[in-house]
């Protein structure tokens, strides 16, 4: 019962790969599009779907199971375009270098009235949040490394 199984998930990878390979040695002076529309007819995917196996194959030379493709975007990844990226920065490190904190709310506002002022749309409260998060805990990871009494507000 078990080899059953494992061959239904098998035979479907196996079965794309080798019309792949068919397709590719068949097809070396074709244009792309060619092989996509076979490949759409022969495997019954998507457009999409058929660009992702025939790069899959031509980088690895096999074709990746989709559960193993990440989804979203990487970690790490950010999505504003570095003019707002540095109109928060900037805010941050003037917020976070005061004695006494601002209000969070003081913040955005901040960040919205440079990002006006620039004719930049203002980011999500979320996003200045995140970088507000990030910041701090480079702060915390830069502190833990110091030995006790160096470095920190104190000093």
């Amino acid at each position: 019962m078990d080899s059953r199984n494992e061959q239904k998930g098998v035979d479907p990878i196996r079965k794309r790969e080798d019309a792949m390979r068919h397709l590719l040695a068949e097809a070396r002076g074709a244009p792309t599009k060619t092989i996509i529309e076979e490949l759409k007819k022969g495997l019954g995917v998507s457009r999409a779907t058929a660009y992702r196996m025939m790069k899959s194959f031509r980088t690895c030379g096999a074709i990746k199971n989709n559960s193993a493709r990440s989804v979203g975007r990487p970690k790490g990844a950010k999505g504003l375009d570095p003019k707002r990226e540095q109109i928060i920065e900037a805010a941050i490190n003037h917020f976070v270098a005061q004695a006494e904190r601002p209000r969070f709310s003081a913040l955005v506002q901040e960040i919205a009235q440079r990002c006006r002022e620039k004719s930049l749309p203002p980011p999500n409260w979320r996003t200045i949040r995140a970088r507000l998060r990030d910041i701090d805990n480079q702060k915390s990871e830069a502190d833990a490394g110091r030995p006790d009494g160096e470095g920190g507000k104190g000093s």
